[in-house]
């Protein structure tokens, strides 16, 4: 074997093991197994630079960006979905769709609706060719180094033995968000350095995201849920169901908690379900999202102005806990910026312990009427 096929090799055998780590969570080899072979493969990239390729593990973090992310035209709208936060809504969506299909009632795809931020991501030959923000819905920034950086997200897909071969082009789109243990831990390194936390995961992931330094990004707990297909020119996958079947398939994180019900009962059965258990998930979510299965359906269906009229994303109430504050802190940041900061009489919200809590600025203080000893009501 000479040294490209062994580099090829390696690719191939880092970037499994990365999906049964990161996406599994089932690893096969130990973590100084995994080592060894990155190394190797780093070893062999070093004598030979003309083979690394944009494709290769090593690459997950390349130069800084330096001049700011640029505009990227999306192939298609990335429209928004309308939202509804009781059953009534619901069921006048559900009576609008089936009016519109001439009397029949479609199966829907029931979906958890990630708290993050959405991206669009480019695969050409089966390699991550680039990655950008929603955005506008037509345009985004292309932050496709930074995206590089999330250790779940496949650079190039890796087909098992007997599946069919991969679109030549093909989008996928999904959710950047950070699990709440992790959010924790991360806002807890920022304050121990005298830094702002981050209200929220999402938030903080956000503001990851915008990052010019890519190294940088690297060092937070980012991960990505996949749960659209989009392939110019074809007719397979035809349904929401077999596409998420297939983004598994070609290796991408999706989640597993989606179901396809008949009606919208089943809709309303699934939504009561995680309203109830979302604070065991280990991530945040704030509802469910709701598509017609057929894709034929949905084209015929069509858009709105700004919403596809066979999606609704069917939201959560927000969560709340009464609790006393303690005392308002000072916190100093490394800029010297200072920002108040609510100690509290430690209460259970949404499945986290809360402490603290920032108050943004005395402005805000002024605004609230802020007493030492206050009752507050916190919501999340």
């Amino acid at each position: 074997m000479d040294q490209k096929q062994e580099i090829e090799r390696l690719h191939a055998l880092i970037s499994y093991h990365d999906h049964r780590y990161y996406v599994l969570a089932d690893p096969e080899i130990s973590d100084r197994e995994y080592d060894s072979l990155f190394k190797r493969l780093e070893d062999f990239e070093r004598q030979n630079p003309d083979l690394i390729t944009p494709d290769s593990p090593t690459q997950r973090i390349g130069d800084a960006l330096t001049t700011g992310f640029q505009s990227v035209s999306h192939p298609f709208p990335l429209a928004s979905l309308q939202n509804s936060y009781d059953e009534g809504d619901l069921r006048e969506f559900n009576q609008r769709i089936v009016q519109a299909l001439d009397g029949r009632q479609p199966e829907y795809v029931c979906e958890l609706k990630f708290d993050g931020v959405a991206v669009i991501l480019k695969y050409e030959g089966g390699k991550l060719a680039s990655g950008a923000t929603r955005g506008d819905g037509e345009q985004g920034d292309d932050i496709t180094a930074n995206l590089r950086t999330i250790r779940a997200l496949p650079l190039r897909i890796y087909l098992s033995s007997g599946q069919e071969n991969v679109d030549p082009l093909f989008y996928v789109r999904g959710e950047v968000y950070m699990n709440k243990a992790d959010f924790l831990s991360f806002n807890e390194e920022r304050v121990s350095v005298g830094e702002k936390p981050f209200a929220n995961p999402r938030n903080s992931v956000a503001g990851s995201l915008k990052l010019m330094e890519p190294r940088s990004v690297a060092k937070r707990p980012l991960a990505v849920v996949a749960y659209g297909y989009h392939a110019p020119g074809t007719e397979k996958p035809s349904t929401q169901a077999e596409a998420l079947e297939l983004l598994v398939q070609l290796g991408f994180p999706t989640s597993p908690h989606w179901t396809v019900v008949k009606d919208d009962k089943g809709v309303v059965d699934y939504w009561q379900k995680w309203q109830e258990m979302r604070d065991q998930l280990p991530f945040e979510i704030d509802g469910v999202v709701v598509k017609v299965n057929s894709f034929s359906d949905q084209k015929q269906l069509g858009m709105t102005a700004r919403s596809p009229r066979w999606a609704m994303a069917f939201k959560f109430s927000a969560r709340q806990a009464t609790t006393r504050l303690n005392d308002i802190v000072l916190q100093i940041g490394r800029t010297g910026a200072i920002t108040p900061v609510a100690d509290l009489e430690s209460v259970s919200l949404g499945g986290v312990t809360i402490r603290r809590a920032t108050l943004h600025n005395f402005e805000e203080i002024k605004r609230l009427d802020l007493r030492i000893g206050d009752t507050v009501v916190l919501e999340r």
